[in-house]
């Protein structure tokens, strides 16, 4: 995965194009960029007929972790094939991005997810044995996102630095120790710019 920036607006600002993409390579995507968002593998109020007739559709697709890891342990081929997603770049984010999540829920050992049967606490083990079921192209790393609220104090915004550092290191053993060939994406640019 390579970052091709075409232009730079008062040092914050980045244009670009990942390139790279996929595990053949051949896929990019715009920076700032679009993914096709889904719901458990599916775009919302779309059938895959009416999907694959869309022409320019982002070559990227959003799915969050995966509620039924038993299913998709015993399919074996990954969410990808289960879910019909063939020529695109799975992405694998933490949380559902059109949903809220509550907040404090997260410890130093373990992070909080939310699906339609609630809250499932995952460890960095569970996770990683997540993403090696869903077997995606590129995912999130655990990780302490919840300061999101304009009142968030600094005290705490640090503390989700230091818990995320610590679950990104602790994937990052797990993901090299299993020789995943998936791409990790850090959420530590995000968090350090929170820290500003």
């Amino acid at each position: 995965m390579q970052l091709e920036l075409s232009r730079v607006v008062q040092g914050r600002s980045r244009l670009g194009v990942l390139k790279g993409l996929g595990r053949t390579g051949q896929h990019s995507l715009e920076v700032p960029g679009c993914l096709l968002y889904t719901h458990f593998g599916t775009v919302p109020h779309l059938t895959q007929d009416t999907l694959h007739t869309l022409r320019n559709l982002p070559s990227v697709t959003q799915v969050t972790l995966a509620e039924h890891q038993e299913v998709l342990e015993e399919f074996k081929d990954g969410f990808r094939k289960f879910a019909g997603l063939h020529d695109t770049v799975v992405y694998c984010s933490l949380h559902d991005p059109a949903t809220l999540c509550p907040t404090g829920y997260t410890t130093n050992k373990t992070v909080s997810v939310w699906g339609s049967g609630g809250r499932i606490e995952l460890t960095v083990a569970k996770f990683m044995a997540l993403q090696k079921t869903v077997q995606p192209d590129w995912y999130q790393s655990m990780a302490d996102g919840e300061t999101w609220q304009n009142s968030t104090s600094r005290k705490r915004v640090r503390k989700s630095v230091d818990r995320t550092l610590a679950h990104l290191d602790e994937c990052l053993l797990v993901h090299q120790k299993s020789q995943l060939k998936i791409s990790l994406l850090t959420n530590l640019f995000f968090f350090l710019q929170a820290c500003h």
